[in-house]
């Protein structure tokens, strides 16, 4: 009768215990310690015969074999028979046949298997590559000493024959089998080690048995198919082990680089996919983990030509960069054999994951993609330059396809699309990853060299945006300039850059200009003028972020001054000789100045520039206020002798600043032959901001000085002093009416100081002050510079009152209604109107009852008779309105004006002509579709709280 399963169970335990307990002192001889180890066998075998004939279970053995191996050939049978029960178990029910208790055994007596039968087996170097992460007890050390006896024939027979019956046990058991799991599960590197030394070993050529090689070949391919993560894993870890050994046999490291390469290539298609996921269900993703995966990926096999190895995995590679969970190191991989093979990778896989930008090369096409694939497209972009050691990538493409990126990011702003933002976002990352010598290269580039292709995003019946060619698309210089110094002005620690730029594009400007006394201009000659419009464009632009970023100047003003310096001495001389060959020929006609255009712009932000730095003057070195003193003799000959009275007009308020800030001393026929601001007064400085000096200055004779005076006094009020304030306040010296005689002033200089003192006290004579400074904004007989710098003062009052400015709100707008409604000027006109848009952002809910009125002007101001620059400053006001808008007030400002107001915007951005009225359209849109989206669906917001109790 068969024993039952606790009975077998029962012997395998009773078999282990003298072999568990062993006990071999270090002491002894090798020798010695073998001969007690084989004894010990010899006892555990004598005891199992005598406890299992009376079960009548007989284990036949050869006579010829040695003890350790009769002993493994009694577990191998016990092992067989206890699985048999199992199976005949499995069939009938689905509870577990075996206690924690006899898992346990099982387990001992795999190990013991495992132990004796494989690893005492393997080659030296096999053992000692993976010898630490064996990790056996000191017991088992001792047991592996018997190898030291054994020739490479029994090492190479005896594994055979272990392994040949656990495979078989693996292959023919259920896979719910308590052993199969164990054995899988902990010893999967043992049976995959036991293959590649049975078909690869050396040693092979010592054995005189002949094994089944196909055999082998099947049985380790049927362990990658069946536990295929787990066989990934386990190779992945004799690679590191191998890698990490320096004595690891050099035919194992190709076996294992060879089984990595076939499961990477595998005709599934689903190789890389699985070393990934296994690596990530092991291992926490980290930038480390990524470089050294990417590293393996990108290294082309050596039985492989790179064009087979590329083919081999494109298709997995394009698939996985789709995971975010992968997607870091296929883009790295992509990133390191682009670096390697760029002309392969870009044919096999660059050629598909940048389909849009090859197709806009394509002048036969109609249609470049669909929405559905420029997103995939900016995507794979996005991931493919985000990641920071991808710099061959970045390189790559704004090497190749800078017009195409630049073209579509032009089609892009000019639309709806709400892929707009990401694909900036890849615009900022591309170009900030470049050097400020490269940037300048390639700004320069798109700037001069740009290929236009006219791209436009259209929406189709669904709403779905597709990128097409439109052949009516003009090409707008304006706009162009401002889209690239968006990306300029968007760069992080721009600074260096933004000041490099400016200056590089200014000295471009004076150089090459085109004679406008020849009546046919060559080719070159237009293309000239051409690219003089362009940088007097970007130069506005970068002025205007200047501006408002007064520090970068300060940052560089070392490199600053110095090239403003050798412009303005070059743009003077110019205009000298221009001068002298007037003067000889006799010949003056308006075209003098127009041959100076570039000239005259060069000069206007000279002088911009030098205004800003000397309002700074005293935080500038003393080398520089040298160099900026040596500006003065070109002030003022350009304020003497320039033909452009403008220029003149702007040289001589500026030679007063250079003045009125001690920059430079003033020649006077009067009795003061020089005349310095700290000079007037031998006993104190009258630089010093104190009431006494502000005051002293007020009432002076020179016109500089009482500018100053102002200048000091707005100070003063701006920093709270208690002794100007009280002055003011008691009025015993009639201040306030004295601010306002200056208001009379025939010079801007002295206007404009005047005007920021009352600005400095709105805040305490808001009542008195806010009128004042209104009806100077509509007084006709000031000079229309100062009039709309009292406007860009009147906002920033309007500001500074925050809440307050609500009482004003009527008396604001209809001030910067009645100036836009003046038509004598339309760049005041339109001035008006961008400071009402400011008013609009300031005043916010309190601008209900003003609505309808604004609104009906906006009407009449976008009409197709008015100027382009009243309609765009008009369709700016609509801009910030919209952006000013809060989800809990939009539709109490609104109100009854919303439906005429929407339909006034969509009909301009779909229908008007002029590409900046449709750009500033498009925006108020996207601002007033996400409030209404917000409103709507307003966002859930996963909050908990927790109070805790005192």
């Amino acid at each position: 009768m068969e024993p039952e399963h606790r009975q077998l169970l029962s012997l395998l335990d009773e078999l282990m215990k003298p072999i568990s307990t062993i006990k071999i002192s270090p002491e002894d001889a090798e020798q010695d310690q073998l001969l007690t180890i084989n004894f010990i066998f010899s006892n555990a075998i004598d005891h199992f015969i005598q406890i299992s004939t009376p079960i009548g279970i007989t284990i036949p053995f050869g006579n010829d074999q040695q003890v350790y191996y009769r002993y493994l050939q009694i577990h191998l049978n016990l092992i067989e028979k206890i699985i048999s029960h199992e199976q005949a178990h499995l069939v009938s029910s689905h509870l577990p046949l075996f206690s924690v208790q006899d898992e346990s055994i099982l387990s001992r007596s795999l190990s013991f298997v495992v132990l004796l039968g494989i690893v005492l087996h393997f080659d030296d170097g096999i053992f000692l590559s993976i010898e630490n992460y064996l990790k056996y007890s000191q017991a088992s050390i001792h047991l592996l000493k018997l190898k030291s006896h054994l020739t490479h024939h029994d090492r190479m027979s005896n594994l055979n024959q272990t392994l040949s019956f656990l495979m078989k046990l693996i292959s023919t058991m259920n896979k719910n089998s308590i052993l199969t799991q164990r054995l899988c599960a902990n010893y999967l590197l043992e049976l995959i080690l036991s293959h590649l030394q049975l078909l690869y070993s050396p040693n092979l050529k010592y054995s005189s048995e002949e094994y089944s090689i196909a055999n082998l070949q099947d049985t380790l391919l049927y362990l990658q198919d069946t536990f295929s993560n787990l066989f990934i894993q386990q190779i992945l870890l004799l690679n590191r082990l191998l890698s990490t050994t320096v004595s690891s046999p050099i035919w194992l490291k190709n076996r294992c680089g060879d089984l990595l390469t076939s499961i990477l290539i595998h005709p599934s298609n689903r190789g890389i996919r699985q070393i990934l996921e296994t690596i990530f269900d092991s291992t926490s993703p980290n930038d480390r983990l990524y470089t050294s995966v990417a590293r393996i990926l990108s290294t082309c096999p050596k039985q492989l030509k790179p064009e087979e190895y590329i083919q081999r995995i494109k298709y997995q590679f394009i698939e996985l960069i789709h995971d975010q969970r992968y997607m870091p190191v296929i883009a790295m991989a992509i990133n390191q054999l682009l670096k390697r093979y760029e002309k392969l990778i870009e044919d096999e896989i660059l050629s598909i994951l940048f389909h849009p930008l090859i197709s806009c090369r394509n002048r036969l096409l109609n249609q470049i993609c669909t929405n559905e694939q420029f997103e995939l497209f900016i995507n794979d972009l996005h991931n493919l330059i985000i990641i920071q050691p991808n710099e061959h990538i970045r390189i790559y493409l704004y090497e190749n396809f800078l017009s195409e990126l630049m073209n579509i990011y032009l089609a892009l702003e000019h639309s709806l699309s709400p892929l707009k933002i990401k694909f900036f976002n890849i615009m900022k990352m591309l170009f900030s990853s470049m050097t400020n010598e490269i940037y300048l290269e390639y700004f320069k580039r798109i700037l001069f060299d740009f290929k236009f292709r006219s791209l436009k995003f259209v929406p189709d019946v669904s709403s779905i945006f597709n990128l097409i060619i439109d052949e009516n698309s003009e090409y707008n210089i304006e706009i162009y300039c401002q889209l690239i110094t968006k990306i300029l002005f968007s760069i992080d620690d721009n600074d260096g850059l933004v000041v490099k730029i400016f200056l590089d594009l200014l000295q471009l400007l004076i150089t090459n200009n085109p004679s406008s006394q020849v009546l046919i201009w060559t080719e070159n000659e237009k293309q000239t003028s051409m690219k003089q419009i362009k940088i007097m464009h970007i130069l506005k632009y970068i002025m205007e972020y200047l501006t408002d970023h007064i520090d970068i100047f300060t940052k560089n003003v070392d490199d600053t001054i110095r090239v403003i310096q050798i412009i303005l001495e070059k743009v003077t001389k110019t205009c000298q000789e221009k001068a002298k060959e007037n003067f000889l020929t006799k010949i003056i006609t308006h075209e003098n100045d127009d041959d100076l255009s570039s000239d005259n712009e060069a000069l206007q932000i000279i002088f911009t520039i030098a205004s800003l730095l000397i309002t700074n003057y005293e935080q500038l070195s003393s080398e520089n206020k040298q160099i900026l003193a040596s500006f003065y003799p070109s002030l003022i000959w350009i304020r003497e002798n320039h033909s452009n009275n403008e220029l003149s007009q702007l040289a001589n308020e500026l030679s007063t600043a250079f003045v009125t800030f001690g920059a430079v001393k003033e020649v006077s026929t009067k009795s003061k032959p020089k005349l310095l601001i700290e000079e007037i007064n031998e006993e104190r400085d009258l630089r010093d901001e104190t009431f006494q000096n502000a005051f002293a200055c007020l009432y002076d004779s020179s016109i500089p000085i009482r500018a100053h005076g102002l200048i000091l006094f707005r100070r003063l009020i701006e920093r709270s002093d208690r002794e100007t304030l009280t002055q003011i306040q008691d009025d015993n010296m009639k201040l306030f009416e004295r601010f306002q005689e200056h208001l009379h002033a025939d010079d801007s200089y002295e206007y404009l100081a005047a005007i920021n003192v009352l600005s400095a006290l709105a805040n305490q004579y808001t009542d008195k002050v806010l009128p004042l400074l209104c009806n100077e904004y509509l007084n006709k007989n000031r000079k229309l510079e100062d009039k709309l710098k009292v406007g860009e003062i009147l906002v920033k009052t309007c500001r500074s009152l925050g809440e307050m400015s609500t009482k004003y709100s009527s008396l604001l707008i209809n001030t910067l209604l009645n100036a836009s409604k003046q038509t004598d000027d339309d760049i005041y006109r339109a001035s008006a109107l961008s400071n009402l848009g400011q008013l609009c952002t300031a005043l916010r809910y309190s601008l209900s009852k003003d609505l309808s009125e604004i609104l009906i002007a906006l009407k009449s101001y976008l009409s197709v008779s008015e100027s382009s620059d009243v309609r765009r400053a008009s369709i700016l006001v609509c801009e910030l309105l919209c952006q000013s808008l809060e989800q809990s007030t939009w539709l109490t400002i609104l109100g009854n004006e919303l439906p005429s107001f929407y339909q006034l915007i969509n009909h301009l951005y779909k229908n008007d002509k002029d590409n900046i009225v449709c750009l500033h359209a498009q925006i108020a849109l996207e601002a007033l579709n996400k409030i209404s989206r917000d409103y709507l669906q307003p966002p859930i917001i996963l909050e908990k709280k927790i109070r805790i109790l005192s």
